[in-house]
């Protein structure tokens, strides 16, 4: 899936499908957010035209599954990640501003739209969507905040704030 590129309207009017696997390695921006980039996801996407909701709109089935590891926000471990993304993108005319878009459409939580393009890549529209999947606060269910080390006496060291408020009165 690396690499590929679709007209986005003609590949929802034929019905097309796309499956493969995308390295973690080879998406920079995702990258740029795990503590590893070991492994793949298994993606899977396919074109249809939506007759019963939005007059025969044509739209992008998104399937994403795989593991990822995140940084934990509480302990600074590391953290899995299960994704699993399952979205329908409903493709709005090329050319149109987002301003002129159905609000009916932008409400509905059945869909998410996205502009059509004839140059879509399927890496960065993946890339995309695991990212807007990812928790805000990635954490363990379990752990606890890190601990303030003693030191050798046993006091835990003074706040280097509390240093420079003695120099202060000085």
């Amino acid at each position: 899936m690396a690499g590929v590129v679709i007209d986005s309207l003609k590949f929802a009017a034929d019905g097309g499908c796309i499956t493969g696997k995308l390295a973690l390695s080879s998406l920079p921006r995702l990258s740029d957010v795990l503590a590893g980039t070991a492994g793949c996801l298994v993606c899977e996407l396919s074109g249809f035209r939506d007759t019963d909701n939005h007059d025969g709109k044509f739209g992008l089935h998104l399937r994403v599954t795989g593991r990822l590891d995140l940084w934990c926000q509480r302990c600074l471990a590391e953290v899995e990640f299960e994704c699993v993304i399952d979205n329908h993108l409903l493709l709005m005319p090329p050319g149109a501003p987002e301003s002129e878009w159905p609000e009916e459409e932008l409400e509905s939580d059945d869909y998410d739209a996205i502009p059509a393009s004839r140059e879509l890549s399927v890496q960065s529209l993946v890339e995309d969507e695991v990212l807007l999947a990812l928790p805000i606060v990635p954490r363990h269910a379990d752990c606890l905040p890190p601990v303030v080390l003693e030191t050798e006496v046993g006091l835990s060291e003074p706040s280097p704030f509390a240093v420079l408020a003695g120099l202060k009165k000085h």
